[in-house]
């Protein structure tokens, strides 16, 4: 991908504290999407670094991925679409999701829950990723998103999901 170096360079994180570091370069399609957020999910729900919050993960990786398809790639399964996931039972997980498009500035992209917008289809994927996750960047011209799920302790005398 345009300026990446390495692919190390798209999670360059403290790889001491990591339970899991998953990085694929998928097509930009809809199968494949379906795919990555599978397995991600598998992978996050047995190594419990998002527990009680894989739905909201699972959203907001969705909506960033999607409009990594649809948007940046206009659905061409010759683009590819980058991602990462870093995961620690206790900090939390950190999606990043990387395309090859022409990039966006996210703060042109007006607000969904105004009146003038409120009809809009477009701009909510972006205003539920900052809903959902606890921090949410864009970086390289909008073309990456880095965002991170915070753990949540788990109550006394719960317990482990099945």
């Amino acid at each position: 991908m345009p300026g990446s170096g390495r692919s190390d360079d798209l999670c360059p994180f403290d790889r001491d504290d990591l339970i899991l570091r998953f990085h694929q370069t998928i097509p930009s399609t809809l199968p494949a999407l379906e795919r990555i957020i599978r397995r991600i999910l598998r992978v996050a729900r047995t190594m419990e670094c998002a527990r009680g919050e894989l739905d909201k993960v699972e959203l907001a990786l969705r909506e960033a991925l999607i409009n990594s398809i649809i948007h940046a790639s206009g659905g061409d399964a010759k683009k590819k679409v980058e991602v990462c996931c870093l995961c620690t039972k206790d900090k939390g997980m950190l999606l990043v999701v990387r395309d090859a498009g022409p990039g966006f500035d996210p703060k042109q992209i007006p607000d969904p829950t105004t009146a003038e917008n409120v009809f809009s289809s477009h701009g909510r994927g972006i205003f539920l990723m900052r809903q959902l996750m606890d921090d949410v960047r864009f970086e390289e011209g909008g073309r990456k998103v880095v965002m991170k799920k915070a753990a949540r302790p788990r109550k006394p005398g719960a317990r482990r999901p099945a």
